[in-house]
C-alpha cells in the first residue's frame, strides 16, 4: 500500500513538472527552467534509475529524438569556437534530456496528455489577455510596435504557440459532448485567431493559414464520410482563394501607383524657400505610393512647422527609432504633397501622432494589420529589385542570409563548419562577399534547414530528416490530427526562422514532440 502511494505521488509530481513547462512556454522562461530542473530531480530521486536507463535505450523513438543533440556533440570534434559551442549545447539540452527523462516514466495516457495540453492552452490564454491589458493602457506604456505586446516571449515564437493552441482548442471543441463546453472551446479558438490579427503576428497568421490548408487537404482526401470530405475540401479551397485574393489585391494596390504623374518640380515654396530636388544619389527614384520622396522638399519650412506641432525634434528620432525627418518626408510623399511648411501645417492630430510613432505611409492609417504587413513586404521587394538599400528590411535580408549561407555550405559540404563556428563563418563570408548589409544586420541564416546544412553539412541534413521522419512514420503519426498540426507548424516555422536556436523555440519543439511521440498509443 505504501509503495502504491509512493508511485502515485511520483506520477503526480511528474505531471506537475510537465504542466509547469507547458504553462511556462508562454508565461515565464524561469517557469520553464523550474519545470526542467524539477523533472531532472524527480528522475534522479524517484528510484529505479537502472530501469529508466533500460527504458530509454529500448525506446527507438526516444533515441531518434535525441540524435539532434548527439549531432551537436559530434560537431565539437572539428569546431574552433568552443565558447559558442558550449553555449549552443546548453541551449539545446532539452532536445536530448526531455526524451531521456520522459521515457523513464510510464507512457503518458490520453487523459494525462489532455490535462497537460489544457494547462498549456490556459497559459497561452493568460498571455494573450495580459497583452491586451497592456495594450489598453493597463501599465501606462506607450506601445509603438504591437509585436512588443508579446510580453514573455519573442513575438514569432508566441505566434507559433498560439497556432498550436488554436488547433488544440478546435480539437477539444470537436470532441466534447457538452454544448456549454463546446461553446467555451469555440470561443477560445475564435479569440486566439482574432489575437493573431490584433497583434499583427504575421508569421503566426501565415503559419496558421498554410497549416490549415494542409490539414484540411489531408482530411478531405482521407475522410470516408462524403459530407466531411467535401467540407474539408471546401475549407481548404476557400483558404487558398482568400490567401491568393489578399496577396493579389495588395500587389495590385501597390503597383497601380507606380505610373502616377509626378508633381511639377517647383523652384521655391509659397513662402520663398528653395525646394531641394535629389537628382544624383541612389535614392533619387525612391517612391512612396508612387510619389517621389526626395523631390520638392523644403527642409527649413518642414522643421519649423513640425516643431510647432510636436515635442519630438525634427532632426532627432521618432518613437520607433527612425530619423523623424525621413519618416515625415515619406509620409507627406505618400499623400502626393509638396514637402513644405504648408503640408506639415495641414497635418491632422491623428497623422502627427502616427508620424511620431514611426508610420511613414498615410495608407497605413486605414489598412488592416495584414494588408499593412503585405504592403511593407512588397515595398521591400520593389526596393530590392530597383537596387535600393535593403538594410533593416527583414524579409529581403533573409535572402541575403541564405545566399551567404549557400556560399559557406559549398565550402563545407560534407560535415559543415562545426557546432561553434557558425557565427565566425558568417562573419568571414560577409566580408568575402563584400556584403552591403551593415554590421548590425549581418546575422545567421534565419532558416533552420539551411543552418543545419551550414553547421553539419550533408550529415546534418540527413540526421535532421531522420530525427523528424523516422518517429513520424514509426508511430504512424499521420493518424494523429494534433501532431499533424504541430508538425506542420514546426516545419513551416523553420523556413524563415532558426526555430531550434533559441531557448523557447527549442523547448517548445522538444517538449511537444516528445509528449506526442512518447504518449500512450490510442
Amino acid at each position: 500500500m505504501e509503495i502504491s502511494k509512493s508511485i502515485f505521488k511520483t506520477r503526480n509530481l511528474f505531471l506537475l513538472c510537465l504542466i509547469t513547462i507547458a504553462i511556462g512556454l508562454s508565461v515565464s522562461k524561469p517557469l520553464v527552467a523550474l519545470g526542467l530542473y524539477s523533472l531532472l530531480a524527480l528522475w534522479l530521486f524517484s528510484g529505479n534509475i537502472k530501469q529508466k536507463l533500460i527504458s530509454y535505450y529500448q525506446n527507438k523513438t526516444a533515441l531518434a529524438l535525441g540524435s539532434l543533440y548527439i549531432l551537436s556533440l559530434f560537431g565539437l570534434l572539428y569546431t574552433s569556437n568552443f565558447d559558442y559551442a558550449i553555449d549552443d549545447l546548453r541551449r539545446k539540452i532539452p532536445l536530448f534530456f526531455l526524451p531521456f527523462y520522459i521515457s523513464g516514466f510510464a507512457p503518458i495516457t490520453k487523459k494525462e496528455f489532455a490535462i497537460i495540453f489544457k494547462f498549456y492552452v490556459a497559459g497561452v490564454l493568460f498571455s494573450t489577455l495580459w497583452s491586451v491589458f497592456v495594450m489598453l493602457g493597463g501599465l501606462n506604456e506607450i506601445i509603438i510596435d504591437k509585436r512588443a505586446l508579446s510580453r514573455y516571449n519573442s513575438h514569432i515564437r508566441f505566434g507559433l504557440e498560439i497556432c498550436l493552441a488554436i488547433f488544440g482548442s478546435a480539437y477539444y471543441c470537436w470532441i466534447e459532448k457538452s454544448a456549454k463546453t463546446k461553446i467555451l472551446w469555440a470561443s477560445i479558438t475564435v479569440w486566439f485567431i482574432s489575437f493573431l490579427f490584433i497583434l499583427s503576428l504575421f508569421t503566426g497568421v501565415i503559419v496558421l493559414v498554410l497549416s490549415s490548408i494542409f490539414i484540411f487537404s489531408v482530411y478531405s482526401i482521407r475522410s470516408k464520410n462524403i459530407w466531411l470530405k467535401y467540407s474539408f475540401l471546401f475549407a481548404s479551397l476557400s483558404l487558398i482563394t482568400l490567401f491568393g485574393f489578399t496577396l493579389k489585391k495588395n500587389i495590385n494596390n501597390f503597383y497601380q501607383n507606380e505610373n502616377i504623374v509626378q508633381l511639377e518640380k517647383l523652384e521655391v515654396t509659397a513662402k520663398g524657400e528653395k525646394y531641394h530636388h535629389d537628382t544624383h544619389s541612389v535614392r533619387q527614384f525612391d517612391k512612396e505610393n508612387g510619389h517621389l520622396i526626395w523631390s520638392n522638399v523644403a527642409w527649413n519650412e518642414m522643421k519649423t512647422e513640425w516643431e510647432k506641432k510636436s515635442t519630438l525634434l525634427f532632426l532627432k528620432k521618432d518613437l520607433k527609432g527612425q530619423i523623424l525627418s525621413t519618416t515625415l518626408t515619406r509620409f507627406l510623399a505618400s499623400k502626393g504633397l509638396y514637402k513644405d511648411g504648408e503640408a506639415v501645417k495641414n497635418l491632422s492630430e491623428k497623422e502627427v501622432l502616427a508620424i511620431e510613432r514611426g508610420i511613414s505611409n498615410s495608407k497605413y492609417l486605414d489598412m488592416n494589420n495584414i494588408d499593412k504587413r503585405l504592403h511593407k513586404i512588397i515595398w521591400e521587394f520593389n526596393n530590392y529589385n530597383n537596387e535600393r538599400d535593403y538594410n533593416g528590411h527583414s524579409v529581403i535580408m533573409r535572402w541575403e542570409y541564405w545566399k551567404t549561407a549557400y556560399h559557406i555550405f559549398k565550402q563545407n559540404m560534407f560535415l559543415g563548419v562545426g557546432t561553434g563556428d557558425v557565427p565566425n563563418a558568417f562573419s568571414s563570408q560577409y566580408v568575402k562577399d563584400d556584403s552591403l548589409l551593415l554590421p548590425k544586420y549581418r546575422l545567421r541564416a534565419h532558416n533552420q534547414y539551411i543552418t543545419y546544412a551550414v553547421t553539419f553539412g550533408f550529415l546534418g541534413i540527413i540526421v535532421l530528416g531522420f530525427s523528424f521522419l523516422y518517429p513520424f512514420f514509426k508511430n504512424k503519426m499521420y493518424n494523429n490530427y494534433l501532431y499533424m498540426a504541430f508538425f506542420s507548424i514546426i516545419l513551416l516555422s523553420m523556413l524563415t526562422e532558426d526555430t531550434l536556436e533559441t531557448q523557447i523555440g527549442i523547448t517548445f519543439f522538444a517538449f511537444f514532440n516528445t509528449l506526442f511521440l512518447l504518449k500512450e498509443k490510442n
